[in-house]
């Protein structure tokens, strides 16, 4: 089968892995943003509140702006960072790259996620830079790789 013949490559098993721990870790953002919201009572929608039977309000709430925040930094940096990765794999690089790229873009995001929510700046634009820096790496690299 297809599958089995991809994840027999070591380059496209170590990708799958990573993309797996990126999915969790925004599936955990996503349930931070949730818990705020229900902690503090500062809900979406007017159906939101009204299942809460408490009055909308249209006032914003700080924490759950940031944790939704980095949510959607996450829905951001992780769709091309699945597209890419999956080509680059395909372009059987080093061991070396390999490991710094689907090691190190789950530990930039899962530390962004930290740093994010406790306001540290700019240690949070550093964590992102590495995400961002892993991804457009792989995506030269493997253009690189596809055209010579």
């Amino acid at each position: 089968m297809l599958w089995e013949q991809l994840l027999s490559n070591p380059a496209i098993k170590a990708w799958a892995l990573s993309c797996i721990v990126v999915a969790l870790k925004t599936l955990v953002t996503g349930m931070v943003v949730s818990s705020i919201r229900i902690r503090k009572n500062v809900f979406a929608s007017p159906e939101d509140y009204e299942m809460q039977k408490l009055e909308p309000q249209t006032a914003t709430d700080e924490e759950v702006e940031r944790a939704r925040r980095a949510h959607l930094n996450d829905l951001e940096a992780g769709l091309p960072f699945v597209l890419v990765g999956f080509v680059y794999a395909l372009t059987q690089p080093s061991t070396l790259g390999l490991w710094i790229c689907f090691a190190g873009f789950p530990i930039g995001r899962i530390l962004h996620l930290v740093l994010y929510m406790k306001g540290l700046m700019p240690h949070r634009t550093a964590a992102w830079a590495i995400g961002f820096v892993i991804t457009l790496w792989m995506a030269v690299a493997s253009a690189l790789s596809i055209l010579f």
